[in-house]
């Protein structure tokens, strides 16, 4: 192989890694995990949620009410590089901004928040309906929600 190309290469790998990519979400170990707000084990998926901070570490919750009363507490919403919530039916990671919330007082959730999300917009008022509930979104839920 030619020079050139050899330090064309070494010089594009090294520059790959200078762009981070956004960050994902990390496996929840159901009933081994903790609660990074009230240390509880996190035992049902479709309820949790995870904060990345910029240092990339993780913090897991067993409620999103959890992940909200944590990153208040600790002011730390400007530091967060992502926001991670489950499908309440799917149970699948999705970027908080882009979930539908719904509040349904009769709705237990771990610790009561009463909140749980859904990538859908129609999953979300179907559901709001079905159990009396508020369809809110990520900004809705900083300002509106303090429980």
């Amino acid at each position: 192989m030619p020079k050139w190309l050899g330090v064309l290469m070494a010089m594009s790998l090294s520059l790959g890694g200078c762009t981070e990519g956004r960050p994902q979400p990390v496996p929840i170990q159901l009933n081994e995990d903790m609660c990074a707000f009230c240390r509880m084990a996190i035992s049902e998926k479709r309820f949790a949620a995870e904060m990345i901070n910029v240092d990339g570490e993780v913090f897991k919750f067993d409620d999103i009410g959890c992940m909200i009363r944590f990153v208040r507490m600790r002011q730390q919403k400007e530091t967060a590089r992502a926001f991670f919530v489950n499908d309440y039916h799917r149970r699948q990671w999705l970027e908080a901004e882009r979930a539908f919330f719904v509040y349904a007082r009769e709705l237990r959730t771990p610790m009561d928040s009463h909140l749980v999300a859904f990538r859908e917009r129609g999953a979300a008022e179907a559901f709001a309906r079905d159990h009396r509930g508020q369809v809110l979104r990520w900004d809705d839920l900083w300002e509106k929600w303090d429980r």
